[in-house]
């Protein structure tokens, strides 16, 4: 029997990929417990400017709310979401993208000093320079020394991104050296567009966690819509640069977090 065609497996992908999808939110929600709101400061650490509203936005929402520090490291300029743009050149686009983050920031109640733009090339983090990591690493032990978070958010370790994978690995990192003893939870993104790596990330850590968004789904909705480069088509492309269905996943009543374990070397020295 003759192999299935490229476009015939592609289809068959498309269409199995929402069951797949659906029946990792179940077992997620099941399989899950409560997140317990934490009284100290968070840091977000955001790959590109969008991930941190898609995944922790009414996270984000909850802890301004109750009047909680909250922190957003964006690590890269984002400048590598357009390439070859007609109209928009990369500097152009890294700028543009601040710009919707700092406006999706003020949606779910970031204060202006409270986001950190590190401006790393994107695009590179996988092959980036040895001086270029340490420089990096760095510039968040720096960060992470004077917030003293008590929670880290960062993407899954295996998030189906090379972007998204680096910088759990900068991050942890940092915390190493540092010793921090601050509880660090990932969360996913483009790992829901592959829910194999979604449940080997739970599977790997044991300790899932949920937020019903409840009130706080507006401002995340709103926050989201600020990313119109990013949801929308930027003409003359036409398509945009996230896919529909994905950014469709985030608009949903609950977020998840997966529990890091903190190996014995990032705790402090007696």
């Amino acid at each position: 029997m003759p192999a299935p065609s490229h476009s015939l497996r592609h289809r068959a992908k498309k269409l199995l990929r929402p069951l797949a999808i659906k029946l990792c939110g179940r077992l997620l929600q099941v399989g899950s417990r409560p997140y317990q709101l934490c009284e100290g400061a968070a840091v977000i650490i955001a790959p590109h400017q969008d991930d941190e509203t898609l995944a922790c936005g009414g996270l984000i929402a909850r802890k301004r709310n109750e009047g909680l520090p909250v922190h957003v490291l964006f690590i890269t300029d984002g400048a590598a979401s357009h390439p070859h743009h007609l109209r928009f050149s990369p500097p152009a686009i890294s700028t543009l993208r601040k710009q919707e983050a700092k406006r999706a920031m003020a949606c779910l109640g970031v204060e202006s000093r409270s986001i950190h733009f590190l401006d790393e090339p994107d695009g590179t983090l996988k092959t980036i320079a040895a001086d270029r990591r340490e420089s990096l690493i760095q510039q968040l032990m720096v960060l992470l020394r004077t917030i003293e978070p008590a929670e880290i958010f960062l993407p899954c370790h295996s998030d189906g991104s090379s972007e998204h994978d680096a910088t759990f690995g900068f991050v942890l990192e940092a915390v190493a050296r540092i010793r921090l003893e601050s509880a660090i939870w990932q969360y996913p993104v483009w790992s829901w567009w592959n829910p194999g790596l979604l449940l080997r990330c739970w599977f790997a850590t044991k300790d899932c966690r949920r937020l019903p968004l409840a009130d706080y789904l507006l401002a995340k909705r709103q926050a989201i819509g600020c990313y119109q480069s990013q949801i929308a088509p930027l003409a003359p492309d036409p398509a945009p640069a996230l896919p529909a269905d994905l950014v469709a996943l985030f608009n949903s009543e609950t977020e998840y977090f997966f529990r890091y374990p903190l190996p014995d070397r990032f705790r402090p020295l007696a």
